[in-house]
């Protein structure tokens, strides 16, 4: 088995079981409602299919769902989309609920959300800068990820357009950031522009790891 299989095999196994404790589906018998709301459990969904995925193809190195996962936009794409959630969670949602005198889940609360915040995406990116293919990659790459976060904030907007809240938690929107109630359509816009910013400028930066490290290799 080769190092990026074993590597797929572990990351799929460990966030399965940080994402069913993070989810409560272990110890309590079901999924928290609204948990797919939040970018933290979509990403960290996301790339549990990816790895599994991964693994499942390598049984076919040859075939065309290899050459798709292992493709450098897609797999750079991976990383970068979460590792945002390990960024946004740390230096952005626990400064700022520990400025309203909450205390927040920070590093040293229970493995799933350790696991889903810390483990997962520090490993993740680790996983593409030693283990992945990373040749072809540019700055285009970079622009084309802004998918992902636009796609975010349109889904979370249409859904509160709804006006439902989000599970037990009592929230319309799920960051404040994303607040259109509380921020107006001008907050809103200038916070978005300035997360489109800083995706892209993450995406620069593995851009430019992985061409460092393909030239050392």
């Amino acid at each position: 088995m080769t190092p990026l299989r074993l590597s797929a095999l572990f990351l799929f196994l460990m966030n399965t079981a940080g994402l069913l404790l993070h989810s409560q589906l272990i110890p309590r018998g079901r999924i928290r409602a609204g948990m797919f709301c939040f970018y933290t459990n979509l990403s960290n969904l996301l790339l549990t299919v990816y790895e599994l995925l991964l693994f499942c193809a390598g049984f076919a190195p040859d075939g065309r769902l290899w050459a798709a996962l292992t493709d450098v936009r897609l797999s750079c794409a991976m990383a970068l989309c979460i590792w945002v959630t390990h960024l946004i969670y740390q230096f952005v949602l626990v400064p700022y609920e520990k400025r309203k005198g909450l205390k927040f889940a920070d590093f040293g609360g229970n493995f799933g959300n350790i696991c889903v915040h810390y483990l997962t995406p520090l490993l993740a990116v680790a996983q593409w800068l030693f283990l992945a293919d990373k040749t072809g990659l540019s700055l285009l790459c970079a622009v084309w990820w802004l998918a992902l976060p636009l796609l975010y904030a349109a889904f979370s907007l249409l859904r509160a357009s709804g006006g439902k809240p989000i599970g037990h938690t009592g929230l319309l929107y799920p960051y404040p950031f994303l607040d259109l109630k509380r921020l107006g359509w001008g907050g809103l816009l200038r916070n978005t522009a300035v997360l489109l910013v800083l995706f892209f400028l993450l995406g620069c930066v593995l851009v430019g790891l992985g061409a460092l490290i393909g030239q050392s290799l």
